[in-house]
């Protein structure tokens, strides 16, 4: 991957975003916090490949052109509204933006990501207008594998790299594919499947402030640990266990953001998502939502004007 550009300068990071990711229009959202971006592009085969990471809260209205988009976020979160519908992608999950798309949305104060460009010829065109948003299913999870497969290549361009571009574009064909194609019967297992991680999920999501391992949740769905692993990992690509860790996370964002908790410490919403109190869960949900604990708690302040005690937030570094 070669440099594009690493600057403090909002307005040149603006100026490049627009050249290279179509119609593009942002704003600073963090004025006082420092702004920083850095852009590294790379080709694998037909494929631009852009690796972005920045830090400043971005507020972005945005129309794709010409090419289809692949933003596959790493570490923070951004909330986008496409052709009015609101998404949130995370790492793990990845949003496709199609040519016509209208975008708007926000980033998190600290953002990474790789931004795979599709070109015409190889642009997914399904007879049914699908979800932006890619994250469960055996079909995402191998599109979400080939392109970090792919970003990998084009950053470290390894031998035999331009054959990283084969497996995505099959990716995005199988996906096409069973958009178009006739409706079947869907298989028995799959279906399963898919209903032990959505029964899972649900479960979890009741018991966030307990302590439970996969071999409770096994018994409680009355399936085996073995199952349930794969079922996970098939399903979402990761384990039981760090769902329930990003199940455990999103509750205390919610919790952050909500004005009727303002009064309550961040140790203790922690506490209240079954997370442990600590400077480990701040550095975890740092990583996984692209800003700390108090940055979050911050904007509820902004917002709404209240003072919020902070002598007991010690916990966010």
């Amino acid at each position: 991957m070669s440099l594009l550009l690493d600057t403090q300068d909002f307005g040149c990071w603006q100026a490049v975003v627009g050249q290279t990711l179509g119609h593009h229009h942002s704003t600073l959202l963090s004025p006082r916090e420092p702004f920083q971006a850095r852009m590294q592009i790379g080709q694998v085969g037909a494929y631009s490949v852009l690796r972005i990471t920045g830090k400043g809260r971005l507020h972005l209205n945005r129309e794709q052109v010409h090419h289809s988009v692949l933003w596959l976020p790493l570490r923070g979160m951004s909330e986008e509204r496409v052709n009015g519908e609101q998404w949130l992608a995370e790492p793990g999950q990845a949003l496709l933006f199609q040519p016509g798309d209208q975008m708007v949305g926000e980033t998190s104060q600290e953002l990474e990501g790789v931004s795979i460009l599709i070109p015409p010829p190889l642009q997914p065109r399904p007879a049914s207008r699908q979800a932006p948003l890619l994250s469960q299913g055996p079909l995402h999870q191998a599109i979400l594998r080939f392109a970090r497969q792919l970003a990998t290549a084009a950053l470290e361009q390894p031998l035999g790299a331009e054959q990283g571009a084969e497996p995505f574009t099959e990716a995005l064909r199988a996906w096409t594919s069973s958009a178009d194609g006739p409706l079947v019967s869907e298989r028995i297992t799959a279906r399963r499947r898919r209903d032990t991680v959505h029964q899972a999920r649900e479960w979890m999501g009741q018991r966030l402030q307990e302590r439970f391992g996969v071999h409770e949740l096994s018994e409680a769905l009355e399936v085996s640990s073995r199952q349930l692993q794969y079922s996970f990992l098939q399903e979402l690509g990761r384990s039981p266990m760090a769902e329930a860790k990003r199940l455990r996370l999103h509750h205390l964002r919610a919790l952050l953001r909500d004005p009727l908790q303002s009064r309550r410490s961040i140790a203790e919403l922690m506490a209240a998502s079954g997370l442990v109190a600590s400077g480990v869960t701040s550095a975890d949900y740092r990583r996984w939502c692209g800003e700390s604990p108090r940055q979050t708690r911050r904007q509820l302040r902004c917002s709404s004007a209240q003072t919020i005690p902070s002598d007991r937030d010690r916990l966010d570094a």
